[in-house]
């Protein structure tokens, strides 16, 4: 029976130990800052608006270009019929041979308003850049502190399996000497076997969250890498009042951006009321008794005709009402995220609150329960079905309170997104 006892207690001593371990891990660290950067600088979501941004710089110098010259040549004036016309003129015939070239001069109020208008496109190209980032940031956060949280569960599972382990070979030592039974061999094998199931569920959700990361940063999806576990414990404070709000949020930027646009393009369609100029040269070589010619002619548009200015004029009514619309959708985006914030600003006081409950109440309570009841089975005053119980009641609390710990970290990175940081 001695014997017996100081093996039991080199178990127990043993699964204690076990309880601080934790797993090491061969792959290199990559921090969540490279992974943002690399996010940053790789994905091809991201990079599509960098070079629709250029696309649109690019078209600017375009807004410069003339109409092309337009030239032509043929016969002037050239009677069908040139026999009776030779027969008084001693046999010389009359008509002309032309050549003419027209230019267009584009009016230069069209081609700044046109450059203009093209300009600021790019702009909302780049508005559109930031907030998509801003979205990619938040989704790779909140992968990233998914995963090293799961692999705290996975740590704690890990730990609970081993525990499990001595509990059931001390059970089966002190079996043939009618300390133990049966049925508590087998609810600790079948307990063993769940928190395997277990297990790899965790695992599961571990390389999904491995997968989607390297998606993100559009790397292998299979490639292996560790993670930082150490968490953040300061956030961004109060949210700002409106006009810092709308200073922070690049989606705001974006609509202020295609607000502009809408104007730089009412601009250019009330622009094409003004005149555009083009001159012509003709020259006329004559046959025969005709002498030789020229014509200098100038050109001017007139788009206020009634019926050339009604198509210009109904675009400019039309973008001042999409102006209008833009600004009630600036105004209602802004309206929303005030209120997301505040929902956010409760929840994430609530989960605070729970978590300071599992640390400062729950687990050190269900922990001394656990100490407790592994000190009466040592003692044998107490059998294995209680303190398997107790365990898996700890195990439980500490994988809800990871739960919650995954719950508050999401909340704030929703926060952090909500104020662009």
């Amino acid at each position: 029976m001695k014997v017996m006892l100081v093996t039991l207690r080199y178990y127990v001593l043993l699964a204690l130990l076990l309880l601080a371990g934790q797993p090491l891990r061969a792959q290199q660290v990559l921090p969540l800052d490279s992974v943002l950067r690399a996010v940053e600088g790789r994905n091809p979501a991201l990079r599509q608006y960098g070079y629709r941004a250029q696309a649109k710089q690019a078209a600017v110098a375009g807004a410069r270009s003339w109409e092309a010259p337009k030239v032509s040549a043929g016969y002037w004036m050239t009677p069908y019929n040139q026999q009776p016309i030779k027969e008084m003129n001693n046999g010389q015939g009359e008509g002309m041979q032309m050549v003419s070239v027209e230019q267009m001069l584009p009016n230069p109020a069209k081609q700044r308003a046109k450059r203009e208008y093209l300009a600021g496109q790019a702009a909302v190209a780049q508005a559109d850049q930031t907030a998509m980032f801003n979205q990619l940031r938040a989704q790779a956060r909140s992968l990233y502190y998914g995963r090293v949280l799961l692999e705290k569960k996975l740590g704690v599972l890990d730990q609970s399996i081993g525990l499990l382990e001595f509990l059931l070979k001390i059970a089966q030592a002190r079996y043939p000497y009618n300390q133990s039974t049966l049925a508590s061999i087998y609810q600790a094998q079948a307990r063993v076997a769940m928190h395997g199931n277990d297990h790899q569920q965790l695992y599961g959700q571990l390389r999904q969250s491995t997968i989607a990361l390297n998606t993100l940063m559009a790397r292998d999806p299979e490639g292996e890498f560790a993670v930082d576990t150490l968490l953040p414990t300061a956030f961004a404070g109060p949210y700002p009042d409106t006009a810092a709000l709308a200073r922070r949020r690049s989606d705001v930027r974006s609509l202020d951006r295609s607000l502009a646009v809408v104007r730089l393009n009412q601009n250019v369609e009330a622009n094409r009321r003004r005149p555009d100029f083009g001159v012509r040269y003709d020259h006329m070589n004559g046959l025969g008794v005709t002498p030789n010619q020229f014509t200098v002619m100038g050109m001017v548009s007139i788009p206020i005709a009634p019926w050339a200015s009604r198509e210009y004029k109904a675009n400019t009514a039309a973008l001042g009402y999409e102006a209008q619309a833009v600004q009630q959708q600036r105004a209602s985006l802004l309206t929303e995220a005030a209120g997301r914030i505040t929902t956010l600003q409760s929840d994430l006081r609530t989960k605070r609150q729970q978590v300071e409950n599992f640390e400062k109440g729950i687990l050190p309570a269900l922990r001394k329960n656990y100490q407790v009841t592994l000190l009466a089975y040592q003692q044998n005053t107490a059998q294995l079905p209680a303190v398997v119980e107790a365990l898996e009641t700890w195990l439980q609390a500490r994988l809800q309170y990871l739960d919650t710990q995954t719950e508050l970290l999401n909340l704030h990175v929703r926060y952090d997104q909500e104020l662009e940081q």
